[in-house]
């Protein structure tokens, strides 16, 4: 019965992880996203 627990609390560590990991990829910020601002706010002046 232990091993069942291990193995049952492994993949559930791993399912949590790799939704954070979704969570995370989708609402990060891509690389030029804050250049494309900037150049943006210097078009309007």
């Amino acid at each position: 019965m232990t091993l069942n627990n291990l193995i049952d609390t492994l993949l559930n560590v791993w399912v949590f992880a790799f939704i954070g990991i979704l969570v995370w990829l989708y609402f990060r910020r891509e690389p030029g996203d804050e250049s494309a601002k900037n150049q943006e706010t210097v078009d309007e002046n």
